[in-house]
């Protein structure tokens, strides 16, 4: 079993408005980096449909092996960072790490206070209920380390997967198992959940998910012959 860091717990600090500022700076970046994930997710799988409508794209298998490969191996070490505990890494498990350390640091107060007068305090009055329920003044830490837990659990294969594997090489033995698709993207999953709701609570930004819905369509590229016949690089030239 797995033994999971846990913080020391602060009661009070004097500094709370540096710590909010602190971590709302992390935001833009980490959700920038997930929502470009999300968007690699949907290129990978609309891939496969690709390939079996058209078993040609499989014949020679080398080229669309080569970019599953490298789509799984991209959003795994993606996953890693945001799940990343070093205390010099801005991931979103360190900032719930830290978070966790100060408790009653997000709060009903702080929340409202970031939208505009009325109406927009009534927002945040309504957003702090769903998110983190209606009686409750402060962030229960019971969320924070269910939240931990999440993306954790969520995580812990494609975690082990980059560490024995493509950041290091690893023992024969020291992982027993390949994560499996459904995993990856349940972590990717995980992560766009307990972001949202951090995003939302630290910023006032409400979104379902960090998923950007594109402007084109991207299998564009792949509607005309990449090498057409009269190339220098075309085997018929």
């Amino acid at each position: 079993m797995t033994r999971r860091q846990r913080p020391k717990v602060y009661r009070k600090t004097a500094d709370s408005s540096r710590l909010l500022r602190r971590w709302r700076s992390w935001l833009p970046s980490m959700g920038d980096d997930l929502s470009h994930l999300i968007g690699k997710r949907e290129i990978f799988w609309g891939l496969q449909e690709v390939a079996k409508e058209n078993n040609r794209f499989l014949d020679p298998r080398s080229f669309f092996d080569w970019m599953c490969e490298n789509y799984v191996v991209t959003a795994s070490i993606e996953i890693r960072k945001f799940v990343d505990a070093d205390s010099r890494s801005r991931s979103l498990w360190r900032m719930l790490y830290e978070i966790l350390e100060y408790p009653g640091i997000i709060n009903r107060e702080q929340h409202v206070a970031i939208y505009t007068p009325r109406p927009g305090q009534e927002y945040g009055q309504i957003a702090f209920d769903n998110v983190v329920g209606r009686k409750c003044l402060v962030l229960p830490q019971q969320q924070i380390r269910s939240d931990l837990r999440k993306i954790e659990d969520a995580s812990e294969r494609i975690r082990k997967f980059v560490n024995k594997r493509v950041a290091h090489r690893a023992r024969p033995g020291a992982l027993r198992r390949l994560p499996k698709f459904n995993e990856l993207d349940g972590a990717i999953d995980a992560v766009d959940v307990v972001f949202c709701k951090y995003n939302l609570l630290l910023s006032g930004h409400a979104f379902e998910s960090m998923h950007a819905h594109r402007q084109y369509n991207w299998r564009k590229v792949l509607w005309d012959p990449w090498i057409p016949t009269g190339s220098t690089l075309h085997p018929e030239t």
